[in-house]
């Protein structure tokens, strides 16, 4: 193995694979194999923005006048925000580069893992902007078995990745790939989804809106990832091999998404347990939004969905916050109006196993 391989004759045969082909030389986006991913990139790109565009003095003070159980829902939101982000911001390039043999995947993971730092910064600096002890919200996150409990299933796909021996035979490497390709699909697609719900709910009632519109530009994002995430899987899905490895292991990865959408209705559960509530959203709510982005994910991967198939959205006002051109005055003017390409579509993602993205 060696950081520069001077033998790659990809930009002869044309075929830079995503993962498991040649070790790459050249950082080559003259030989596109993939335009959707590059496209993706190009995207994302477009879109950096920054932690301290959104003035929390407000929300500051709001964190001290609202109601304790409408503060303690955005305290626990915010801890598992926190937690989910920082996870994906030290895993997706870290633990898949290594394995990637594409340059333009290169690139996508490597600004995909960029953004999900500008996402864990951002919730270190609403922290560290709108509570009284900072330290303490972080202790206090370390210690919430319920939030942990929230990321488990996710947090072990990464770790199996992260302990692969380098020298596991080739279809192992394979399967755990797999796994982490869809435990980050889910974590993006459904577990992030749900945890803006509440967020959103909370901003609805004209407190925290400092925070809303900056989670407003992480969930643009997030809807966007999920959209490189489908994408990944829907290329290397078309690969012989790579789907006859997913069709022997479906029920490994079913395992993985079940236990995400599990993990969301106990949470939903718990984060309306103890007096904690909200106008506009309960624990029931929140379930049945979990489920109605669920299935989109489950169908895009063919596996069955042992739960209640939910057809319409459950919380209506989420189409606001995710599609930045509904937003209303005030959030536009410190959004960016072009930060439109994460809008989730039709509420679903759009997501079909042979759709482009």
């Amino acid at each position: 193995m060696t950081v520069f391989n001077a033998k790659n004759q990809g930009y002869v045969t044309k075929k830079y694979p995503l993962f498991m082909g040649e070790q790459l030389g050249l950082f080559d986006t003259v030989n596109v194999a993939y335009p959707a991913i590059e496209k993706l990139y190009q995207q994302q790109l477009a879109q950096v923005w920054n932690e301290h565009e959104v003035d929390l003095t407000q929300d500051r003070m709001d964190m001290l006048r609202v109601p304790k159980e409408t503060a303690d829902l955005m305290v626990k939101t915010l801890s598992w925000q926190h937690l989910a982000d920082s996870v994906a911001a030290k895993s997706i390039a870290a633990l898949l580069i290594p394995f990637c043999t594409n340059s333009e995947l290169e690139g996508m993971l490597t600004i995909q893992s960029f953004f999900e730092i500008i996402h864990s910064r951002t919730y270190s600096h609403i922290v560290k902007q709108t509570f009284v002890d900072p330290n303490k919200m972080i202790e206090q996150t370390y210690n919430d078995v319920g939030v942990l409990l929230r990321s488990e299933a996710i947090v072990k796909a990464f770790d199996e990745l992260e302990s692969l021996p380098k020298d596991a035979p080739t279809q192992r490497k394979k399967e755990v790939l797999l796994k982490v390709l869809v435990a980050l699909f889910a974590l993006e697609g459904i577990a992030f989804m749900s945890s803006f719900a509440v967020t959103f709910a909370i901003t609805e009632t004209d407190v925290f809106q400092g925070i809303g519109a900056l989670v407003a530009k992480i969930a643009a994002d997030e809807a966007l990832h999920t959209r490189m995430d489908g994408t990944v899987l829907d290329v290397i899905l078309k690969d012989p091999e790579w789907k006859n490895t997913f069709e022997q292991m479906k029920s490994e990865l079913k395992v993985i998404v079940d236990a995400v959408v599990n993990q969301e209705m106990q949470y939903a559960e718990y984060l309306f347990s103890e007096g904690r509530n909200v106008i506009g959203l309960n624990a029931a709510l929140l379930k049945e939004y979990t489920l109605y982005m669920a299935y989109p994910i489950y169908k895009f991967l063919g596996l069955k969905f042992d739960y209640q198939v939910i057809e319409e959205n459950p919380l209506p006002y989420m189409a606001k916050y995710i599609d930045p051109s509904q937003m209303q005055s005030a959030n536009q003017e410190i959004q960016n109006t072009a930060y439109n390409i994460g809008v989730i579509e039709n509420d679903t993602l759009g997501l079909d196993l042979d759709m482009e993205f």
